[in-house]
């Protein structure tokens, strides 16, 4: 690790929040670019952060890992050895364009554009190109949902959210929720009253 990266880690390692991290990302051009209203969970710099480029508005997890490189021609050569596989490390861009979201345990490997309007669901990864407006899912990550879809339900939906502060819950909102559940689950509900009695 050189001396530059370990410095900015052990900054991002110390700094809270993860608008505070993009914004120290982007002050000190970490990445090959980092656009506006961006969050940088993770509190590790990854190798080669020249080759990622974030756009606008994304979001990624504090879980999530963008892996620029693969160390597998270092392992085919001990393999066999007679083989010339050139460099044993092989890097590869990563782009993110405008509005996407990246869960946690997500994984975004090296040679991969992810479209604008895409969210990656948790523990997915991304060894190819996501196509705009998609949800992706599984490994390999494959399309398994459209953003405007999920965006027009959350929409309708939204008059269902609560609104508090500091992650707590309030007991009533916790009742309320429980009930729908089991409304829309109701079969379900009459077995776990019939088991608990």
């Amino acid at each position: 690790m050189t001396a530059k990266r370990l410095y900015h880690s052990i900054r991002l390692q110390l700094i809270r929040g993860p608008r505070k991290r993009a914004e120290y990302l982007k002050k000190h051009h970490l990445f090959g670019a980092i656009g506006d209203n961006c969050f940088w969970g993770p509190k590790k710099l990854p190798l080669y952060p020249e080759l990622i480029k974030i756009h606008d508005n994304v979001s990624i997890h504090k879980r999530a890992s963008l892996l620029t490189h693969d160390m597998i021609n270092s392992f085919l050569k001990r393999c066999s050895p007679e083989t010339d596989l050139g460099s044993p490390e092989r890097l590869g861009c990563i782009e993110i364009m405008d509005n996407v979201y990246v869960a946690t345990r997500a994984y975004i490997m090296p040679n991969v554009r992810i479209g604008k309007n895409c969210i990656v669901t948790v523990g997915s990864v991304v060894s190819s190109d996501i196509p705009e407006n998609s949800i992706v899912a599984g490994v390999p990550a494959k399309p398994v949902g459209r953003f405007d879809m999920m965006l027009a339900m959350r929409k309708m939906q939204a008059s269902q959210t609560a609104k508090f502060q500091n992650q707590v819950l309030p007991a009533n909102i916790a009742e309320v929720e429980w009930e729908k559940f089991y409304n829309r689950h109701k079969d379900v509900k009459q077995t776990a009253d019939n088991n608990i009695d």
